[in-house]
């Protein structure tokens, strides 16, 4: 009688537990099922609960659910590739990256390291409601690869071929908003890049491993974090809830850090960080969703060997950041 009563007491509970987490995103690991998409933003969005990507391949850009069931919502080979990626809330907007860096089948001479585009879909439609060209705002090679958004609803923009940020005010307006010396770099330059509550900008130089802080009021100020080691093959940047950096670093290190700062990002402290069992493949870019860092897997590095037959899938991955002493 008494192991009937546990019993009950157990499904219970399992019934507790599995209503409270319906509709949340449960998953450590969730796997992109489309072969050869080779994914390089993602963005979640809290309002349908789906992950978005894009492809550096296939110029798409798709949704995925916590089960990994992969649905295509918009295609033009015109853009080539699709890098970084935003959810714009406030106006029901998915910001997206396109360029060609050589790696699409739909890369030719005419856009490759030319094509600089930003465009925004509309989140319910899936219909294309913006297309921006960047590409003549700088003369040089361009590689747009990251964005984010402020709390006044400007788009920041990274070139990783030329030294500059680019800046779309919230009337479609292109500009470039800064350029430095201090943002060349052999092979990727500028890459990750956030908006951080208190008015500045955060970005990552992958070449270098340097991470930057940017002011916007007034004039724009440039500032080299101070940081005890540097993050060569840093990607995508996130900002936590508790004002935390998370970097994710490819280029052999393949691995996800959390950084703190005292004294609003002047320098820079670690944390945290996720262990080699972790067993990242090419992170590129990560995202929070239902408060947690998911962090996807790009696998890219695959594509600069013409005799690896494509992935199947690729992994969206929570990252579990240990502390480090």
């Amino acid at each position: 009688m008494k192991s009937m009563y546990i019993f009950y007491v157990a499904l219970l509970l399992a019934l507790v537990i599995s209503v409270l987490s319906y509709g949340q995103t449960p998953n450590t690991r969730i796997n992109i099922s489309k072969k050869g998409l080779y994914p390089e933003g993602v963005a979640y969005n809290p309002a349908n609960q789906l992950f978005y990507t894009g492809s550096v391949t296939e110029a798409t850009i798709g949704t995925t659910d916590e089960n990994g069931m992969y649905t295509a919502i918009y295609a033009d080979s015109n853009l080539v590739s699709t890098y970084g990626m935003k959810v714009d809330t406030k106006r029901n907007l998915l910001w997206v990256c396109a360029g060609d860096a050589n790696y699409s089948k739909h890369s030719s001479p005419a856009t490759r390291e030319k094509l600089a585009k930003i465009i925004a879909l509309d989140l319910t439609s899936h219909k294309l409601v913006k297309s921006i060209d960047l590409s003549k705002l700088y003369a040089g090679p361009h590689f747009t690869n990251d964005l984010c958004l402020d709390d006044k609803g400007n788009v920041y923009v990274t070139d990783s071929f030329s030294p500059v940020i680019y800046k779309i005010d919230t009337k479609d307006k292109a500009t470039v908003f800064l350029q430095s010396d201090l943002f060349k770099g052999e092979d990727v330059g500028l890459n990750g890049i956030v908006f951080h509550k208190d008015g500045f900008l955060l970005v990552a130089m992958g070449s270098t491993g340097s991470v930057y802080k940017i002011t916007l009021k007034n004039e724009a100020r440039i500032h080299k974090v101070t940081i005890d080691r540097f993050f060569s093959g840093a990607d995508g940047l996130l900002v936590t809830k508790d004002n935390s950096l998370i970097i994710v670093q490819n280029k052999g290190t393949n691995a996800v850090f959390e950084l703190t700062s005292k004294d609003q990002w002047l320098t820079a402290k670690l944390k945290s960080a996720t262990s080699a069992e972790a067993y990242y493949q090419q992170p590129s870019t990560a995202t929070i969703a239902d408060e947690k860092v998911y962090v996807l897997n790009s696998k890219l590095d695959e594509l600069a060997n013409p005799a690896k037959k494509p992935s199947e899938s690729f992994p969206i991955q929570q990252a579990v950041l240990l502390p480090v002493e």
